[in-house]
């Protein structure tokens, strides 16, 4: 039990790569709190990982909000005491856009998920951490936010902030004992990449250029992303911080 003991929250933590995060920090040890827009989707998993014999417990979260943020970082201290692990999981993706045709509220909802969601959220959680000297904060980025792809401007503007805020944070916490690592996943086969697929002319012609796009000659699952945040939760990363992990099968490369 690479977890046992501690506490992780993880935002969008009810599908995707979010609910297999909580489910890979369930299975190591971890109590996890699943912050999750959409409740249902937290509840199905808090129940899957009960079912599991993991310890879970989900709630309402809006990561874009500050309010709900506090409120929810508050609620997770409350019932658990401290707040060991957070995984900013949350995202948005606008894709089919340019600079251009990208609608301002496109462009703006996009940077208050994926870029405000992760500040509200990190300093909800830091001064707990700060206070005990000890903590771990991993952000989700994306190789669009590495390397950029055509008609995604909003989405990989928005990732590559959140690589250049994983810095920062790692730069001004490192002496706080808190050490803060971002994942950059390729394509991944989650709901938000199902829905990528199906809006396109040709989805399964598309599905097959992605995946010979890969290095590894396939898309991403869920569960790859969730064992490295296992590994970057875990003391076996202890002394990587500011690192920017693509889990991505090469595509970057």
């Amino acid at each position: 039990m690479r977890l046992q003991g501690k506490t992780a929250v993880v935002t969008g933590g009810g599908s995707g790569i979010g609910r297999a995060c909580s489910m890979a920090l369930a299975a190591n040890g971890a109590t996890v709190a699943i912050g999750d827009l959409l409740p249902r989707t937290g509840e199905e998993t808090a129940a899957a990982i009960v079912a599991a014999g993991g310890k879970a417990w989900p709630g309402s979260l809006d990561v874009s909000n500050a309010a709900s943020a506090g409120a929810f970082v508050q609620e997770v201290l409350s019932r658990f005491g401290q707040i060991d692990i957070l995984i900013n999981n949350a995202g948005l993706i606008v894709t089919e856009t340019s600079v251009v045709d990208c609608s301002e509220e496109n462009w703006d909802r996009t940077f208050a998920v994926n870029v405000r969601g992760t500040y509200l959220l990190s300093r909800a959680v830091l001064p707990g951490m700060i206070q005990r000297r000890k903590g771990t904060i991993i952000n989700l980025g994306s190789s669009a936010g590495l390397a950029a792809r055509k008609r995604m401007a909003a989405y990989s503007a928005s990732k590559g902030a959140i690589i250049a805020l994983t810095r920062a944070m790692a730069a001004d916490h490192g002496l706080d004992g808190i050490r803060v690592n971002c994942i950059c996943p390729g394509p991944t086969r989650t709901p938000a990449f199902r829905q990528y697929l199906e809006a396109s002319a040709d989805p399964e012609a598309l599905r097959r250029r992605r995946e010979a796009e890969q290095l590894l000659g396939r898309l991403g699952e869920p569960e790859d992303i969730a064992q490295a945040a296992v590994f970057l939760a875990s003391d076996e990363s202890s002394w990587i911080s500011g690192a920017i992990m693509p889990v991505d099968g090469g595509n970057t490369a």
